[in-house]
């Protein structure tokens, strides 16, 4: 049976090319608005499963997402990577003199600062998606406006590349966290996790947590703090951990519970590939 996948953005985006590479080409899109609608569908069964960016290496990490997986009845169970080539896109025939609008979401847009630093002219415009903003080009026939998307969306909405490869670095990867409804399958052996943890505001708390994550032979791949909202003396962190054994996560999660304000656990799954 077909799975149905929800991504956040249109037909074309990069969590579209995410997904294909995860799940392969035989799959459902649920084309969301959101990461917010992303997580909604997994959570009320329209989706089987979601896909949702959590990291860009230029642009940073995106913390609302973090909490989207705390605050929701979704879990981890799986992660890709992918490499993001950004291109200007337009309809045939346009040539870059006359562009006077740029539209995209706000991640590629920033993830290209050095290339439109050399068009003041042009206005900057966020759109909720890459893809999106290719598309309304192509429907609306929007001239002298271009998108900035992926190769995968000028051909699905049949624009022409006017610019290729404008991102401000050459190592520009995106990180995407594979989700499903709490309680599904779970991987075989899996060698990831990503947890989350509140320290007190003692001192050397937060160094007795890594201590621990040391102490127990797991390497920490990844960690962001965070404000605790209405608890300005307090932090939580979002960590990801790579595990060698099955008895590294079951002696974490009693140490840390014992250690911490909050401990709990967001996904196990297994380390993804990078793809482009």
């Amino acid at each position: 049976m077909t799975e149905k996948i929800a991504i956040q953005g249109l037909r074309g985006s990069f969590h579209h090319e995410a997904a294909t590479h995860f799940f392969g080409e035989e799959l459902e899109l649920i084309e969301c608005e959101s990461f917010q609608s992303v997580v909604q569908s997994v959570t009320e069964g329209t989706a089987d499963k979601g896909i949702m960016a959590i990291e860009n290496s230029l642009a940073g990490c995106i913390l609302p997402n973090y909490q989207l997986l705390r605050k929701n009845e979704v879990e981890v169970i799986g992660e890709v990577g992918l490499r993001v080539h950004l291109n200007l896109m337009t309809l045939a025939g346009t040539k870059m003199e006359e562009l006077e609008e740029v539209r995209s979401h706000q991640m590629a847009l920033r993830q290209c600062g050095d290339f439109f630093s050399q068009y003041p002219n042009i206005r900057l415009v966020e759109h909720f998606d890459t893809a999106g903003s290719a598309q309304e080009i192509e429907k609306k026939n929007l001239k002298r406006i271009a998108a900035v998307a992926g190769r995968l969306a000028a051909k699905e909405y049949g624009l022409e590349i006017l610019k290729e490869g404008i991102e401000d670095h050459d190592l520009n990867y995106t990180s995407f966290k594979i989700l499903q409804r709490k309680g599904g399958r779970q991987e075989v052996d899996p060698d990831k996790v990503s947890i989350y943890f509140q320290t007190s505001n003692d001192p050397g708390s937060l160094a007795k947590a890594l201590t621990v994550i040391s102490g127990l032979g797991i390497n920490l791949g990844k960690l962001q703090s965070h404000p605790v909202p209405s608890k300005n003396t307090l932090y939580g962190f979002y960590a990801t951990l790579e595990l060698t054994d099955a008895d590294q996560l079951k002696d974490l999660k009693t140490m840390m519970k014992r250690m911490m304000l909050e401990f709990e656990i967001l996904g196990v799954y297994k380390k993804g590939e990078t793809y482009g």
